[in-house]
């Protein structure tokens, strides 16, 4: 197992571990979200071991491409405070699962083809509720400095991790049909799981639920 798989490991058992000692202090869509650090980490020890066992880890490639989603989308709905929006959040976790397993046993195969249908629906819907987010925000700004906002941090994290997969799915399909050498993918692909679960880090480091009740 190499050193970038081994330290992404480690990075998101801290960020967990931010989480669960910070965990009291959490308003609810960070608690959740303190969670789906767990969940990645699990995930991620999964498919290192089917990718060495089974020479095949898109299973469980599947499962973090949903898993994500229910948990970000569930996070959102925490953080938005318009109603339609909250509910079009709800739908759309509905939605998802139903159209992710239509395509696990239809369109790409749970056991062969990476997720690459749901994943682009997810990413876009990431980044719709990213800029839909900083919106609200605009409309109902804080008294309290933007950094020190863990709402800002999440949003961030996830606008710059929707944005930037977008190339992944781009950089893989141009590799893939020219046979090249894909390492770059590989790097890149890492380059982006850290600053994300980074930023998420930082946003469960400045969430606390006194201070965010006082200026709400």
């Amino acid at each position: 197992m190499s050193i970038i798989v081994i330290s992404y490991g480690l990075l998101l058992l801290i960020v967990w571990g931010i989480g669960i000692i910070r965990y009291k202090k959490l308003t609810i869509p960070f608690k959740v979200l303190t969670w789906s650090v767990l969940i990645t980490f699990l995930l991620a020890i999964l498919s290192k071991i089917f990718a060495l066992r089974y020479r095949n880890n898109v299973p469980i490639l599947q499962l973090e491409c949903i898993t994500g989603y229910i948990f970000y989308a569930l996070t959102y709905y925490y953080l938005f405070k318009n109603k339609i929006i909250k509910k079009s959040i709800i739908i759309s976790i509905v939605a998802i699962s139903i159209f992710f397993v239509f395509n696990a046993l239809f369109l790409q195969p749970f056991q062969k083809v990476f997720p690459s249908n749901v994943s682009v629906l997810t990413q876009s819907l990431y980044a719709i509720f990213s800029l839909l987010l900083f919106k609200e925000m605009l409309q109902y700004p804080l008294k309290l400095n933007i950094t020190k906002q863990s709402i800002f941090w999440y949003n961030t994290a996830i606008l710059f991790y929707a944005t930037t997969m977008f190339f992944i799915f781009g950089f893989a399909n141009y590799y893939k049909e020219h046979n090249l050498y894909d390492s770059i993918i590989y790097y890149f692909w890492y380059f982006i799981l850290y600053a994300f679960h980074i930023l998420i880090g930082v946003s469960l480091l400045t969430d606390n639920k006194e201070i965010t009740s006082t200026y709400a």
